[in-house]
């Protein structure tokens, strides 16, 4: 019913995170008192997967339940009748949604990060500049329209003449990173957070003003969660020193 992802890849410890299945995102099938669910923008991945283990880590009777996906996505599976105990999402106009639906809590501003234009392994040794970007030879990348990586990407566009009839469109930031790191396209538009956790030898396009349009991130917290106690616990962990060093060596910015 719902698509769901988990990226563990950097996840540097053990810690209880499951899928969530229809079941869970559906109330009434299984006690959820023990259970934290969280809606997660993709470009958190990373810093959601160490967050959440040490959380876990000092609070081992809570499952900490994860449903990664573009912040688009996740609206519109909360709206649809998905459930969560705290929803991060990515862009002002997306948490100002979250709110028209009334089940959340004012929501608290904890990062931002800027867009980055990406390029292939098979063109980061090259000197590429915005003029190459706009001959229309090479085939680019960017989120859906809803997703505030989209966002950016027509706001850059429009800024610079670049024409997106032809790129390929994807789900979310995670999703056009990968097309660029396996050469499927020749560049892509990225936050810049993703292109520092990138492993492979994608390069960034230099002096392209990307780093200019930025998008902030904001968590809210569901006013009827079982969880409550968990989940102001992850929030206050998330918004604490520890927390915003973590942020900071994933290179996002704080508010």
């Amino acid at each position: 019913m719902f698509k769901t992802a988990i990226q563990a890849k950097k996840f540097s410890k053990s810690v209880a995170i499951v899928l969530i299945l229809p079941c869970l995102l559906a109330s009434g099938c299984t006690s959820q008192e023990n259970v934290l669910r969280l809606f997660v923008a993709s470009s958190m991945t990373d810093f959601i997967g160490q967050i959440s283990s040490d959380h876990s880590t000092s609070q081992p009777a809570t499952v900490t339940a994860i449903n990664i996906a573009g912040s688009g996505t996740l609206l519109t599976q909360l709206d649809e009748g998905a459930e969560a105990d705290v929803v991060i999402l990515a862009g002002r106009d997306h948490m100002r949604r979250l709110q028209e639906m009334g089940s959340f809590l004012p929501p608290v501003q904890f990062a931002s990060t800027s867009l980055s234009v990406v390029v292939s392994p098979e063109l980061a040794s090259a000197t590429l500049s915005i003029r190459d970007l706009k001959a229309g030879e090479l085939q680019g990348a960017a989120c859906v329209i809803s997703a505030p990586c989209g966002q950016l990407a027509e706001q850059f566009a429009a800024a610079n003449g670049l024409e997106l009839r032809s790129w390929s469109r994807e789900p979310n930031v995670r999703s056009v990173l990968a097309k660029v790191e396996r050469g499927e396209v020749d560049f892509g538009f990225v936050y810049r957070t993703d292109f520092l956790a990138t492993e492979t030898d994608i390069a960034e396009l230099a002096d392209s003003g990307a780093e200019a349009f930025t998008t902030f991130y904001s968590l809210a917290v569901a006013r009827d969660a079982p969880n409550m106690t968990q989940a102001v616990a992850l929030v206050e962990l998330i918004t604490s020193q520890y927390g915003q060093s973590q942020l900071r060596q994933l290179g996002f910015e704080l508010p």
